[in-house]
């Protein structure tokens, strides 16, 4: 039994570890909050700039977005500007502050949401924070990146609570391990989470400790069994440091069913984790045409090493190799871009006699472009280039072109978290294609055709019930393949030939359950009322909070 000297000397030294810890944590938040009257001042000014409508309610409220990237018009942004978009339309008298490292002001920035989502937002509650430390997650390293960018968005999320401290945190990028910060500087913000993809899954543990090559795993760490460990045991400490970090989070909404697994298994908070899906423009691909079509097998990705554009490559090589009827004519002169666009836009063009696979994407700099040049090269080392066009930063109007124009739609990353592409495709009318994995597999091209067709008894079954369907929910209850998913060369080339040739009734059949589908489960409406199922309660939270402090000052 300890004597009491012993145990005076151990309470002591927990005590002087409380101390410390309680010391460090006031250190922290006097270093990100300032003082008093710095908050006070930085609120000022936000008052100043905004005009919330509080007839409603009695004080607005102040919503902090943890977005450092809200002008790059992308698939994370529209879902940033479709939630603001929602909060000014259910509750005006919650002012948006947006923490953006993209240094463009307020009016520059809505016109150009305006511009690329056809969003309308009020600009009298809105407020733009500027970030100047962005550059500590901008930086790419060729070792122990997710440790690096996750530690620089801490520091960053302490700048922007720095310059405005708001009643809600939301965090729509997936910076995970800012939540213990904002807790810790003020357990009343509760914190929102939006997250497109988990910093770290299952899948890249899988990867790494199989030895496997891929855009997380390179050749040199696949091929060294110390290597692989080490970098195994660096994914687990990552993993711990990241379930820790995502249990802060008052609620957590994901892209899609993969996302959300692999978050529910690392943040165990099931109740807490839901899914909505993002909102995707449909209305203006739902009025395209289904038919009739040219034989363009089109990819719609940006040209990042993770969207796979070498397996699209390899898969129509596969294709003309195993199928010489689809080969070009050797004398017959090949299109270029601009001249298939051409041909494709005249009021009643003649159908090309053989497919062209048509790869456009954005390229965000010089590696980017680097890449297209090489899936170039690529097509002209296999003898495929005559067939193969690789477009750049295409303009918008140009993208909508070629998907008003082209039969099949490919899309081949692996774990594709959601794929905002293909549901455009789907809504296009294009016969999509996708990887067997993720996001794709579980969300989007579901059901879907594998190794053969429909036989002719579901097909006449699902074409009986679709003339009898009166909306877009009716089709989609009736279960009739939306697309394909395949996983090799070899399955993508097969897929490609059997949409080719599918029967224009079929055809038909899948283009209309899949635009059905894109319709009902991926638009507008259907993300708000999934947000506000999500985001309501904490605003009746808030709400109560405000109730109890009154009732304890008076």
């Amino acid at each position: 039994m300890p004597s009491l000297e012993s145990l005076i000397h151990y309470c002591f030294a927990v005590g002087v570890l409380a101390m410390v810890g309680v010391a460090l944590v006031l250190a922290i938040q006097v270093f990100t909050l300032g003082t008093q009257a710095h908050q006070d001042n930085c609120k000022e000014k936000v008052k100043r700039a905004t005009k919330p409508d509080t007839t409603s309610h009695e004080e607005p409220y102040y919503a902090g977005f943890f977005h450092p990237y809200p002008n790059i018009g992308g698939g994370g942004e529209r879902v940033l500007w479709s939630m603001i978009k929602a909060i000014q339309d259910k509750y005006p008298f919650i002012v948006c502050v947006i923490y953006s490292g993209d240094n463009v002001t307020r009016d520059e920035l809505l016109r150009n949401v305006e511009a690329k989502f056809g969003l309308s937002i009020n600009p009298d509650t809105i407020y733009v924070v500027d970030l100047s430390w962005r550059w500590l997650i901008d930086r790419k390293f060729p070792r122990f990146t997710l440790l690096v960018q996750s530690l620089g968005s801490i520091l960053l999320a302490g700048q922007a609570i720095n310059r405005f401290r708001p009643d809600i945190f939301i965090e729509s990028v997936g910076f995970a391990f800012t939540y213990p910060l904002v807790r810790l500087l003020t357990a009343r913000i509760p914190i929102v989470a939006y997250t497109h993809y988990p910093t770290i899954s299952s899948d890249m543990q899988t990867m790494v400790s199989s030895r496997e090559t891929g855009v997380n795993n390179d050749q040199t760490i696949a091929s060294s069994p110390l290597l692989s460990r080490l970098k195994s045991l660096y994914y687990w400490g990552f993993a711990l440091a990241y379930s820790f970090a995502g249990s802060f989070a008052s609620t957590i909404m994901t892209n899609s069913s993969w996302t959300q697994d692999h978050l529910v298994k690392l943040f165990r908070m099931p109740k807490m984790t839901k899914v909505v899906y993002p909102p995707c423009d449909t209305k203006a691909f739902s009025e395209f045409p289904l038919s009739p079509r040219q034989p363009l097998v089109m990819s719609l990705a940006q040209f990042r090493p993770e969207k796979n554009h070498k397996l699209q490559i390899s898969a129509f090589a596969h294709l003309l190799a195993t199928r010489p009827e689809y080969v070009a004519p050797p004398g017959e002169r090949p299109f270029t871009a601009e001249s298939l666009l051409t041909h494709c836009c005249q009021p009643e063009p003649a159908t090309i006699r053989y497919p062209i696979l048509v790869l456009i994407g954005g390229a965000r700099n010089i590696e980017d472009e680097a890449r297209a040049e090489e899936l170039r090269q690529l097509a002209k080392r296999l003898g495929i280039d005559r067939q193969v066009l690789v477009i750049v930063n295409a303009p918008w109007g140009q993208v909508l072109e070629w998907l008003k124009y082209s039969k099949i739609g490919i899309h081949t990353m692996r774990d594709e978290h959601f794929g905002i592409n293909i549901v455009e495709m789907m809504a296009a009318g294009l016969l999509t294609i996708a990887h067997d994995s993720a996001g794709p597999k579980l969300d989007i091209i579901s059901p879907a055709i594998r190794d053969t067709l429909p036989s002719d008894m579901q097909l006449a079954e699902f074409t009986a019930k679709l003339d009898r369907s009166t909306n877009d929910e009716d089709i989609v209850g009736l279960g009739f393949p939306v697309g394909w998913v395949a996983t090799t060369a070899e399955q993508f080339a097969d897929s490609i030939a059997l949409a080719l040739v599918a029967p224009s009734q079929l055809a038909i059949a899948v283009q209309r359950a899949a635009r059905a589908t894109a319709r009902t489960k991926f638009t507008e409406d259907a993300f708000r009322l999934g947000f506000y199922k999500r985001f309501s309660p904490v605003v009746r939270w808030l709400d109560i909070q405000r109730s109890d402090i009154d009732d304890t000052e008076d």
